[in-house]
């Protein structure tokens, strides 16, 4: 075996050490064909992770709703494409102080939430094909809104006073589906 000895810096006692320009081009071609492959599997991949985090993110907030009702000892309401100023958000969670199922001005408000372009959910929306044409089935309260209320003992209601339930369908732009369903008895899963 034939090895070449490192060149020797003059006074220093040292060797000179590096990478050939070859083993540079050579990284670099490994590098960009790895790259060429990842980034078509991650545009494919990030509208299923969108839609799976902004179904998390309304079932957290349905859980949210829930805790803020118990701990004010009032509703917690829950309005989908609620109109604030010139925005319609896609959902508000707000306290609501007079137990109406209607956003007030000085209410106060927990989340709310505005799906869309440029934002971190891009390309997720309520699937309005089902629903009844909004995408989601909860009652309207006395505005035409759908909206549903969290009472201090945890459990939902409608704006009739009754018991309520409902589900929110979720799409995104490969036409996947996502749906967060509330129970009559306040439980929320993801289907």
């Amino acid at each position: 075996m034939n090895t070449r000895p490192a060149k020797v810096l003059p006074g220093t006692g040292k060797g000179l050490s590096g990478f050939t320009f070859l083993e540079v081009l050579v990284a670099l071609l490994v590098l960009s064909i790895v790259t060429a492959f990842a980034i078509p599997a991650f545009s494919t991949w990030l509208p299923d992770y969108r839609l799976k985090a902004a179904a998390r993110e309304l079932f957290s907030h349905f859980q949210q709703a829930k805790i803020a009702a118990t701990k004010n000892g009032s509703y917690s309401t829950v309005c989908f494409y609620q109109p604030m100023g010139s925005k319609t958000y896609s959902y508000v969670v707000f306290v609501d102080a007079d137990n109406d199922l209607e956003y007030d001005p000085g209410e106060k408000i927990i989340v709310r939430r505005l799906w869309g372009a440029g934002d971190q959910y891009q390309g997720v929306s309520f699937d309005r094909s089902k629903g009844g044409g909004d995408g989601v089935t909860f009652p309207d309260n006395d505005d035409g809104i759908p909206a549903i209320a969290f009472q201090p003992s945890g459990i939902p209601t409608s704006n009739s006073g009754g018991l309520g339930m409902g589900t929110a369908y979720l799409r995104n732009t490969k036409g996947n589906e996502m749906k967060v369903v509330l129970s009559s008895a306040g439980n929320v899963r993801i289907d």
